[in-house]
């Protein structure tokens, strides 16, 4: 059976574990029950839509599937250059504001702190910054003057709300320490591994794909054209010139898939 695109980016969304439980640096996680979400989202992922914004259209999607939740408003625009509130809803007579995130993060263990070790592919990002941003420029959004208005139209305030993170990521750790456990994250999260371009040699005898950025969310499957290891270091070459990581996927000779970045950086 050939299974519909946009179903395997929402199947690898919804198996995208949460990267924390509870509180953490004083931010708290949504909960919701475990739904068996029978049907899929009618959703036009075209190749322009970032990332971003097709993960908030499945939340919205898997949020409406539960009886208990009732999404007030989403998108809340503060003004165009402050931003905007990502979700208002009502669960269980709660009203919360929540903020929704979704992020691929490796374990650098050459930096000094824990938290500071998540980071983004490209080194551009990591997890404390974003957790920083959220606390100092996201959340205070609920507390704009300009967001009143909307609120005023809901027949609330911003003291009825409580504020959460809807926050899920796909983590990677070096090939070494692909058994170790992490603290302070959830090691659900963790879907690979990542290796460097002189590492490669390793896997020679594999074959390999290189998914376009919204596949990133999907489950390694058979379903694709597996290049040789030769035309794949050919593929990569100009990423990793350009201080690109690539995510790739990496199917052994005995057929086992498995999803990895090579990244550029030392």
């Amino acid at each position: 059976m050939i299974i519909p695109h946009i179903n395997r980016k929402f199947d690898g969304f919804l198996n995208t574990p949460f990267l924390w439980e509870g509180s953490m640096e004083g931010l708290e996680m949504f909960k919701k029950d475990d739904l068996k979400i029978e049907n899929y989202p009618s959703i036009d992922a075209d190749s322009h839509i970032r990332l971003g914004k097709l993960i908030e259209q499945f939340v919205l999607f898997e949020l409406a599937q539960d009886d208990s939740i009732e999404v007030l408003k989403s998108n809340v625009q503060v003004f165009e250059e402050i931003g905007e509130l990502d979700c208002l809803l009502t669960q269980l007579a709660k009203n919360i504001h929540l903020e929704i995130v979704y992020k691929f993060y490796l374990y650098d263990p050459s930096i000094p702190t824990e938290l500071h070790r998540w980071i983004g592919p490209n080194r551009n990002d990591n997890l404390v910054h974003k957790i920083k941003k959220l606390k100092e420029k996201q959340l205070p959004l609920l507390y704009h003057s300009q967001t009143a208005h909307a609120l005023t139209a809901l027949n609330l305030t911003s003291d009825d709300f409580i504020q959460q993170l809807y926050f899920k990521a796909q983590l990677f750790v070096p090939f070494e320490k692909i058994e170790s456990a992490f603290p302070f994250v959830n090691n659900d999260c963790i879907q690979g591994y990542y290796i460097r371009p002189q590492d490669l040699g390793h896997f020679r005898d594999y074959s390999f794909y290189i998914p376009a950025k919204l596949d990133w969310l999907v489950a390694p499957h058979s379903g694709v054209t597996w290049m040789t290891f030769e035309t794949f270091k050919e593929h990569i070459s100009k990423a990793l010139e350009a201080h690109q990581s690539p995510l790739c996927w990496m199917q052994s000779p005995g057929g086992r898939m498995e999803k990895m970045f090579v990244v550029w950086w030392e």
